[in-house]
């Protein structure tokens, strides 16, 4: 696909999404007149597909375009844009798809990276966390196991006791 870069020229008359060649600059791009050409601004990539009407009056390596389009290139009157003829729409869809397949396996490559140390970082959390839980549960687990054992006891005794008093009750009986 051929490109060309020509300086700009704001048009006198509003004509968003058209411009102005000289008509020998149809065959260099590759077009007819009315075919379509993508204005693009190399420094941030913002582009414009327009429609192209054929001028003899326009100079050779200008192009005329609407205070609109230099707006939305971002590029003002006098300077340079890359002009290269709009592919086809079915080329332009696989582009995208293709950019966005691309993008979207980096995108997941780096979300599972993140997954995983985000996992990492919460299990070392909780086992961090979970601790100082154990310990105290290990504390009062101990302390609890004394203290119904000392119960026990006391009811052993307790028990012991009345059954004595009950076999004496018994005999006085």
């Amino acid at each position: 696909m051929q490109e060309v870069r020509f300086t700009l020229k704001k048009r006198a008359f509003p004509s968003q999404g058209r411009v102005r060649l000289n008509i020998a600059h149809l065959p260099e791009l590759g077009i007819p007149e009315g075919g379509q050409v993508d204005l693009i601004n190399e420094a941030t990539k913002k582009s414009v597909t327009t429609t192209v009407i054929a001028d003899t009056m326009v100079r050779q390596g200008q192009v005329r375009v609407s205070d609109e389009d230099l707006k939305t290139l971002g590029l003002d009157d006098e300077d340079e844009v890359l002009v290269i003829k709009t592919p086809p729409f079915k080329e332009k869809v696989k582009k995208v798809a293709v950019d966005a397949s691309k993008s979207l396996s980096k995108s997941a490559k780096e979300f599972g990276a993140v997954a995983k140390k985000t996992a990492k970082d919460v299990k070392a959390g909780t086992e961090k966390a979970t601790a100082p839980v154990k310990k105290e549960t290990k504390k009062a687990s101990g302390k609890t196991g004394k203290a119904v054992a000392k119960i026990a006891d006391t009811v052993k005794k307790t028990v012991k006791k009345t059954v004595k008093k009950a076999k004496g009750s018994k005999k006085d009986l």
